[in-house]
C-alpha cells in the first residue's frame, strides 16, 4: 500500500511538474505576443495615423507640377500635358498590389485614349526600365527612388497603387486607391 502512495504521489508531482512547465510556456508565449504586437503596432504607426484622414490632396486642389527623368533618361514634367486630362499613378516595383494592377493599368492607357497615363515609380532606374518593358508599358515611367522624393511628398501620397484623375485645367478632379480596370475606369469617369 505504501508502494502504490508513493507511486501516486510522484504521478501527482509529475502532473505537478509539468502544469508549472505549461504556466512558464505559456507566460513566456504571452510576453513574446506582446512584443510582437508593440512591433506591428509601431510598423503601423503611419498609417494609423490617416486612418480618418483625407487621402492625399484634396480634389479641387491645384496639381502641383513636377520634373522627373523618366525610365529612359527623357524629362517628363506635368506641364508636358497641359490641356489633357491624366491619370497620375503612384506604384512601387517592389509593391505587390502593384504587381497585380499593372496590367489593368495597361489596358486602361489602350481603351482610354483621352487619358493620357502617367507613372510614378518608386524603385531603381534600371528596375523601372525593366517593369516598363516587361509590362509593355507605352507611357511615361518616372522612377523616384524612395518616399520621400519631393514629388511623393508634395502630393501626400499615402500608399500603392494610388492615383490622382488630373483634369485639363491642372485641377485634382479625383483620387484614390484602384487595382482593377473597372476601379481605374471608375476612377477617371468620376473625374470627369
Amino acid at each position: 500500500m505504501v508502494q502504490k502512495e508513493d507511486h501516486v504521489e510522484t504521478l501527482l508531482l509529475m502532473l505537478m511538474g509539468i502544469v508549472i512547465l505549461l504556466m512558464v510556456a505559456i507566460i513566456g508565449l504571452f510576453i513574446r505576443m506582446n512584443q510582437l504586437q508593440s512591433r506591428v503596432l509601431a510598423a503601423l504607426g503611419p498609417l494609423q495615423a490617416g486612418v480618418g484622414q483625407q487621402m492625399g490632396l484634396e480634389v479641387g486642389a491645384q496639381a502641383p507640377d513636377f520634373t522627373l527623368p523618366d525610365a529612359t533618361g527623357q524629362m517628363v514634367s506635368l506641364e508636358d500635358f497641359a490641356g489633357q486630362r491624366v491619370l497620375l499613378a503612384f506604384s512601387s516595383t517592389h509593391c505587390r498590389a502593384c504587381m497585380e494592377m499593372y496590367p489593368h493599368l495597361r489596358a486602361f492607357s489602350e481603351s482610354q485614349p483621352d487619358v493620357q497615363v502617367v507613372m510614378i515609380s518608386q524603385g531603381s532606374t534600371e528596375e523601372n526600365r525593366q517593369l516598363a518593358q516587361v509590362q509593355g508599358f507605352a507611357f511615361p515611367v518616372l522612377p523616384v527612388l524612395d518616399w520621400g522624393d519631393r514629388v511623393m511628398v508634395d502630393y501626400q501620397v499615402p500608399g500603392t497603387p494610388f492615383f490622382y484623375v488630373i483634369d485639363r485645367e491642372g485641377v485634382i478632379a479625383n483620387r484614390g486607391f484602384a487595382n482593377t480596370l473597372e476601379q481605374l475606369k471608375e476612377l477617371a469617369r468620376a473625374g470627369r
